[in-house]
């Protein structure tokens, strides 16, 4: 357990980033190891997993927003030096990860396909990504569990277990990748099946570990094994990050409209949108890190009842960020390639997907002010402007543009980028307002 409340904020925010700049590093590293390795099975295995990937992430939104219910709450509770009601959260959030991901996985288990035909892909595509998808949802338990936790971590100011943890995640979920999807030594070929097993293993074992370390007092924190719901505190959990899982929804759904508009440019389109998405995601890890570190500073010093120094340390996580990706923009534009060539040696697919990212890079610097910003809020406990402002730029920007240059202009996949690049701008300028006015400064949780 770590007060952030003191000291030098750019050593705080530096302390909280660079762990969770890894920690997101090695997530990044599931998602390359799937792609790259399922992209060499072929184009509509690639495009299968990367569908049934966008889906997972749809959920996924649900529980993003319940880990940052629990993680605002948690630094509040840190802050104000409240530590039981602070492990009373902890214990709750587990609980209804649990239950979230019965309420999710269960249908998804058996209707999974139903997404997938939905976005208008191939017959052959949908039986192929329905295969990733039932495993996926049986395990998704595992999934949603690690968010919780790491969460947890992130409240408390730790954000050096959660990078361990997925350290550990990581490599032994490539491993299995490698061994699983091509069917080395003993183990059987499972191709795509092979991806979302090692997902599944690998977060199962995770969780065993994370859990161990809170229910332990490993952390200066001892969750309790409580089977009983405290709908008071699940309440506010809920109260938080209800609008952080309809900010995540809303991007989700927007992606799942925005993909289905992809679609319709072909195989090929798809696979270099799925390809160029990895190679961005690059810069999404400091981006991550720094909004994680805005996020629990804004709310430790909330909590301590020092708002000029948690309106700094939302700043100082700006510049930082700023700085980062703009220098990731400009690797983007000059080294499009080099980035590409990681996931897929198809020339067609390499041929579309570089100017993809060499458009998008204009865009990094303005992605680092929504991060950040939109972190700062959420550890304000401020959840709802930034669901609102996903629905502007998503809804009202991103997909209109997209239909207009992909398909009534003819610039196809190059189009949708560009309405993509626009969208991100626009989002960043949002944020940036809503922060500078200061309201959130005044919200209680």
């Amino acid at each position: 357990m770590q007060d952030l409340t003191s000291g030098s904020i750019r050593k705080n925010v530096i302390y909280l980033a660079w762990p969770a700049v890894i920690t997101m590093l090695l997530q990044m590293v599931v998602g390359i190891a799937d792609i790259a390795m399922v992209g060499r099975l072929g184009a509509d295995e690639l495009a299968a997993v990367g569908l049934g990937r966008q889906i997972i992430f749809l959920f996924q939104g649900l529980i993003f927003g319940m880990s940052i219910g629990a993680t605002a709450l948690i630094a509040r509770y840190i802050g104000a030096k409240e530590k039981e009601k602070a492990v009373l959260v902890g214990e709750q959030s587990i609980i209804l990860g649990i239950l979230l991901s019965l309420i999710i996985g269960v249908p998804g288990f058996f209707y999974g396909d139903s997404f997938i035909r939905v976005l208008g892909a191939e017959t052959l595509i949908v039986s192929i990504g329905y295969d990733y998808l039932q495993i996926m949802f049986f395990g998704l338990f595992t999934v949603f569990i690690t968010f919780i936790i790491n969460g947890i971590f992130r409240g408390i100011g730790d954000t050096k277990t959660p990078m361990y943890l997925m350290a550990f995640i990581n490599i032994l979920n490539v491993i299995l990748n490698y061994f699983l999807i091509f069917g080395i030594w003993k183990f059987p070929f499972l191709g795509v099946k092979g991806a979302a097993v090692a997902t599944v293993l690998s977060r199962g074992v995770g969780i065993l570990i994370g859990g161990y370390l809170l229910y332990s007092d490993k952390k200066g924190v001892k969750l309790r094994l409580r089977y009983k719901i405290d709908f008071s505190v699940i309440k506010k959990i809920i109260r938080i990050g209800l609008p952080a899982s309809g900010e995540r929804l809303i991007y989700s759904s927007a992606g799942i409209i925005y993909t289905m508009i992809v679609v319709s440019f072909g195989t090929f389109a798809i696979a270099a949108h799925q390809v160029a998405l990895r190679s961005e995601s690059f810069s999404f890890m400091p981006g991550f890190g720094f909004a994680i570190a805005a996020t629990t500073l804004v709310g430790q010093n909330l909590g301590a009842v020092k708002t000029q120094r948690a309106e700094k340390s939302a700043y100082e996580s700006l510049k930082l960020a700023l700085f980062v990706m703009g220098s990731m923009g400009i690797l983007f534009f000059v080294f499009p390639e080099y980035f590409v060539k990681i996931f897929t040696n198809d020339p067609d697919v390499i041929k579309l997907a570089v100017p993809c990212l060499r458009i998008v890079a204009i865009s990094e610097p303005m992605l680092a002010a929504t991060f950040v910003l939109a972190g700062s809020l959420r550890g304000a406990g401020d959840t709802v402007c930034p669901m609102v402002i996903a629905g502007i730029s998503q809804w009202f920007v991103r997909l209109p543009l997209a239909y207009l240059f992909g398909v009534t202009l003819g610039y196809g996949l190059i189009g949708a980028w560009i309405a993509m690049t626009v969208e991100t701008i626009i989002g960043g300028l949002l944020f940036y307002i809503r922060f500078k006015r200061g309201k959130w400064k005044k919200i209680k949780v």
